[in-house]
């Protein structure tokens, strides 16, 4: 009996976590922003998702600053959807991070924003303003800001996230009753 106690235990620890996941589009399909650069001057810049790299893209920071201290959330689940790439984020547990984690969940906050490094790009100097494709580009950041360049780069406002959560504590609720009828007889 106790080998099932410490298994659900193990389950309603992870209902936990999924209570605390929002979902985020990293990289909207409308992603193009006003950029400056010395040479080109002002420009349009698009990121072409496709050329996304982000294998060692792990944590969510509270703004364009990574360190320890402004880490915030995991990154998990990162995926392309409808030509976007989206991205499941679950929040610590401590007040700092689950301040931030409710200013989401409150619709306070809604952005996020990559850090990225260009790998290859292509210019076109012909049109005004220029327009740069950027086709290859190292992710190395998410942040939590109060606005990003794109536009639509924003937490995820789906009924499949409430119906996700309602059914994880429905079924927490279930274990829960389940393991005390198991513990009473």
């Amino acid at each position: 009996m106790s080998n099932n106690i410490r298994a659900d235990t193990a389950r309603l620890r992870s209902v936990h976590e999924e209570i605390n996941t929002l979902t985020f589009t990293m990289i909207s399909n409308s992603n193009t922003c006003k950029r400056f650069d010395w040479e080109l001057g002002e420009y349009l810049e698009e990121l072409d998702i496709r050329g996304a790299k982000f294998d060692e893209l792990k944590t969510l920071f509270k703004d364009h600053n990574p360190s320890v201290d402004n880490a915030i959330a995991r990154i998990e689940n990162i995926r392309v959807e409808n030509g976007e790439l989206v991205c499941d984020c679950v929040f610590a547990k401590d007040e700092k991070s689950l301040e931030i984690f409710k200013k989401y969940q409150d619709g306070i906050l809604s952005d996020v924003s990559i850090g990225y490094r260009v790998l290859k790009q292509n210019i076109d100097k012909q049109s005004t303003p220029k327009r740069v494709l950027v086709t290859e580009f190292e992710i190395f950041e998410l942040s939590a800001v109060w606005k990003g360049a794109d536009k639509n780069a924003k937490k995820r406002f789906e009924e499949e996230d409430e119906k996700r959560k309602v059914k994880a504590l429905s079924e927490a609720r279930d274990r829960e009753i389940d393991l005390l009828q198991k513990s009473i007889f």
